[in-house]
């Protein structure tokens, strides 16, 4: 899913909208500025962004129901952008997801930010987001055996001693192979291999595996990036990696057991750029992949496959305003 990926009608709305919501708080932040000129990029469109016809969105009402919920989701996305969420900017995407009869659940959470209730929303993402909906992947699929294998090394209470020296035995494989290639990332980046405590259990692999096939470090803004790059395959409720990884490294809520909220971390043209990156791949990675028949195969050869694209040189920190 490419959040921009809206129809040529509808484009110039879609921008306006981002425009309103960046304008309800007052002037517009330098990143806020900076988003709305890469989403107009994106959309194929011109023109400056400071100057755009007012956002009406009753324009939308019969749009097609993806347009009118993406339209949403880019001024969800805005309003986060500054690395803060206004009561203005909530009242405003409240109205309009209304107006356009768009169910997306962020809306309360953006409203749960501007009112300072933070643990209400971290409870509330928890709840409806990634890690619940794989808990109650796992345990229909696997039961209590896969409940306990997937997610009690994630807290330091249980090990798989076998998946581990799996992984370990790759730092044997030739140089250039994935499975060599994923060794030296977890090596590199001192992290623990799968199933050690406090690491990923084997149903995790995917999220560690995008970093290496996308090139990506695990500096906050890479990542920023990565998500945003995951964001662009997955294809169960893709917006929530967009919105969570705004709330962890641009306003700074530690969201992840795994890393440290870290404010103003984003660059938005990388941004939007690494998710549309994430969209031209070919598979949902998270879903569609077994990895495991890959570790001996050259690592050029299954980002071809895939269609992961070469990554530019985007810098591993960024002094966003």
């Amino acid at each position: 899913m490419f959040l921009f990926d809206v129809p040529l009608e509808h484009r110039a709305a879609t921008l306006q909208a981002m425009a309103a919501v960046a304008g309800a708080d007052g002037a517009l932040a330098p990143t806020e500025l900076t988003l709305l000129e890469a989403a107009r990029d994106a959309l194929g469109l011109d023109g400056d962004v400071r100057h755009l016809a007012p956002f009406d969105a009753g324009a939308l009402r019969d749009a097609d129901a993806r347009v009118r919920e993406r339209v949403v989701q880019a001024m969800l996305l805005m309003a986060v952008m500054d690395g803060a969420g206004s009561p203005g900017e909530a009242a405003l995407v409240e109205a309009t997801a209304a107006t356009l009869g768009v169910d997306e659940p962020r809306v309360a959470n953006l409203r749960q930010l501007a009112s300072g209730r933070v643990r209400r929303l971290w409870l509330d993402l928890t709840r409806k987001g990634y890690a619940m909906e794989e808990f109650l992947r796992t345990a229909k699929e696997e039961g209590g055996r896969g409940l306990w294998k997937t997610f009690a090394p994630i807290v330091g209470l249980s090990t798989d001693d076998a998946l581990a020296e799996r992984i370990v035995a790759n730092g044997l494989l030739p140089e250039g192979t994935l499975g060599r290639a994923y060794f030296e990332f977890l090596t590199r980046n001192g992290l623990p291999f799968p199933s050690e405590p406090f690491a990923v259990a084997e149903r995790g692999l995917w999220h560690d595996l995008s970093h290496v096939l996308g090139a990506y470090e695990t500096t906050p803004v890479d990542e920023a990036l990565v998500v945003a790059f995951v964001a662009g395959f997955r294809r169960e409720d893709p917006f929530f990696w967009l919105f969570t990884i705004a709330l962890q490294f641009q306003v700074g809520l530690r969201l992840s057991p795994f890393s440290p909220g870290v404010p103003k971390q984003i660059d938005p043209r990388a941004f939007v750029r690494h998710h549309q990156r994430g969209a031209a791949v070919r598979l949902d990675l998270s879903r569609e992949c077994d990895f495991r028949a890959d570790w001996e195969r050259p690592l050029a050869l299954v980002r071809a496959e895939l269609g992961v694209g070469p990554r530019d040189d985007a810098p591993a920190t960024y002094a966003g305003a």
